[in-house]
């Protein structure tokens, strides 16, 4: 069997893309097929576009959208982020009613502003969210430049908006896939709560995922149904590895982590993309049958267990800073090849 050709990823600067940012860009992302691709991202549901350039005071908002809970307001950087558009968003706030998400999309979210972005999230009334999402735009060989929406900074779904989710939950409708993953992650949630004091209280959500703290800021343990495609998972998902560093000095560990774990693992580096995932996966299963699913609850937390005991540990301890540093050095003559995806 002949062997398939590959190419390479070419990050790209952004203003190839788009020569300017609101003649250029803010039409392309208000284009429902465009906007669709950031607001699945972000994990809106329903999301529209109502404007561009709409009037806010004597300030224009790039794009004001809503969805199913509120008002969505995105204003865009085709540069790093400033002072100038961080004031201009909560001059914007000051204008608008209701719950708001704010989307800041930029090239570059400079680290004080995803500070500032943090502090906003723990600080401000839980009506208000707040997004920071770096653009990237790549080429595979002469395809079509391509965007990708990495997200620098969001609210901790898990503590902050825990009461605003149950609400959610209870008192709004849902479209047919949302009750399917709801009754689904609660019947999982009831069962992890008796079986585990550590998660108690938890908030099931509506989509295909569930994400809890596993030690450190960036790192967490999902757990995964795949109603239509028919399995189930868990995995130790890594959001900020671009570099692939953290991923290829967890891999050259394979054998000690796989032996702790007490079975074999897929290990996905997700080349060209920010993150990368640890899994294991059980496949050619109805998630969606009802009377298993107790059993696959019990999966579930039992593979957390396992993903804890190898890996908690192991993320605690990472000194990131040496790890890049080793990296970069003189002596680092050749780059970690890839490996291969079991």
């Amino acid at each position: 069997m002949d062997k398939p050709s590959l190419a390479h990823l070419k990050r790209l600067e952004p203003r190839e893309a788009w020569q300017s940012e609101s003649g250029d860009f803010t039409p392309w992302l208000a284009r429902d097929e465009n906007f669709q691709v950031l607001a699945e991202t972000l994990h809106f549901t329903e999301a529209v576009v109502e404007s561009t350039e709409r009037a806010i005071g004597s300030f224009s908002a790039d794009i004001v959208a809503r969805d199913r809970d509120g008002t969505i307001l995105i204003e865009n950087q085709l540069e790093q982020t400033d002072h100038t558009h961080l004031g201009q968003i909560l001059t914007y706030l000051s204008g608008l009613d209701g719950p708001t998400k704010v989307v800041w999309v930029a090239t570059r979210i400079r680290d004080e502003h995803r500070a500032a972005v943090d502090w906003l999230n723990a600080n401000t009334p839980d009506e208000y969210s707040f997004f920071a999402v770096e653009l990237e735009v790549y080429r595979i060989g002469n395809s079509p430049a391509a965007p990708y929406f990495h997200v620098a900074a969001r609210p901790n779904e898990w503590s902050r908006h825990a009461r605003a989710r149950t609400r959610e939950i209870a008192e709004s409708p849902q479209n047919e896939r949302q009750q399917k993953y709801l009754a689904y992650w609660s019947s999982i949630a009831k069962y992890l709560s008796e079986h585990d004091p550590h998660f108690s209280g938890a908030a099931p959500p509506k989509d295909h995922w569930w994400s809890f703290g596993i030690g450190r800021t960036h790192f967490s343990l999902t757990l995964l149904s795949a109603m239509r495609d028919k399995w189930i998972g868990a995995e130790v998902f890594i959001a900020r590895d671009e570099d692939k560093i953290i991923f290829d000095h967890l891999f050259a560990q394979r054998s000690a982590i796989e032996s702790e774990f007490g079975g074999a693992l897929e290990w996905e580096r997700l080349d060209g993309q920010k993150g990368s995932r640890i899994a294991i996966r059980k496949r050619s299963i109805d998630p969606a049958e009802v009377k298993r699913w107790p059993e696959r609850a019990a999966w579930y937390l039992e593979q957390m267990h396992r993903l804890r005991r190898c890996f908690t540990q192991r993320i605690r301890e990472l000194d990131i800073d040496a790890l890049r540093e080793a990296n970069n050095s003189p002596s680092s003559s050749t780059s970690t090849p890839s490996p291969r995806l079991d």
